[in-house]
């Protein structure tokens, strides 16, 4: 696999937003193990969930956080931070919300949501014009339209269908940030309960999140279709 381009970070945020049609800012999320990584001037985050973070460097900031700044242990559990509360491992968490029809099922959706396996001290977040790092993984909130763009650049460059995976929980976090870096492919989600009420999720945005390995790809397939 080629070496990820960070000089061009500027260029695939441009492609994107324009053929794709991306109203606000292109996220870039980059995983870190110490503090020396994290590029000069780039301040730690007030504490707030991991959703309302991709929000908010979605509307142009930058900034780092680790696990104490991550406000719903939930989402920090699926991005590999911290292990997850025991409600929320046992599925008891969103049983009592209603979700399931018993806790054996709730267990068992839990058990099966995508978690970043590798621990890591925190994450970086910025939009990806302003990057100065290889993003782990790209994640932007668009419209339904700008959704089937993606999915058909997707098939345009590997000739396969584009498969989402998602549960309606945990959705910024495990969705778009575990799933593509668990799987190695992009995926789409169409958000859950905590992004739409505490990020401000608009009724008619889906998150799309998509891992390093696939931005040069998909920057390419975008160019050349749209």
């Amino acid at each position: 696999m080629a070496e990820y381009d960070v000089s061009k970070n500027k260029e695939y945020a441009s492609l994107f937003k324009e053929k794709i049609g991306i109203e606000d800012n292109v996220v870039a999320i980059k995983f870190f193990d110490d503090e020396s990584e994290i590029p000069i001037g780039i301040e730690k985050a007030k504490p707030v969930r991991h959703c309302e973070m991709v929000k908010l460097a979605s509307k142009g900031e930058s900034f780092y956080a680790t696990k104490d700044e991550q406000t719903c242990k939930g989402g920090s559990s699926a991005l590999g931070l911290e292990d997850a509360p025991k409600k929320v491992a046992s599925g008891e968490k969103y049983f009592e919300l209603g979700r399931f029809k018993s806790l054996e099922e709730g267990k068992k959706v839990a058990d099966n949501l995508t978690k970043v396996s590798t621990r890591h001290k925190g994450l970086i977040y910025a939009p990806l014009q302003d990057a100065e790092f290889a993003p782990d993984v790209i994640v932007y909130f668009v419209k339904p339209v700008a959704g089937m763009r993606t999915a058909q650049s997707y098939v345009y460059q590997y000739s396969e269908k584009f498969e989402p995976n998602f549960s309606g929980i945990q959705s910024l976090c495990g969705d778009v940030c575990a799933t593509p870096i668990e799987t190695g492919k992009p995926n789409i989600t169409l958000g859950c309960d905590g992004s739409r009420r505490t990020a401000k999720v608009k009724d008619e945005e889906l998150a799309i999140g998509i891992n390093q390995s696939e931005i040069a790809p998909l920057a390419e397939a975008v160019k050349n279709i749209f």
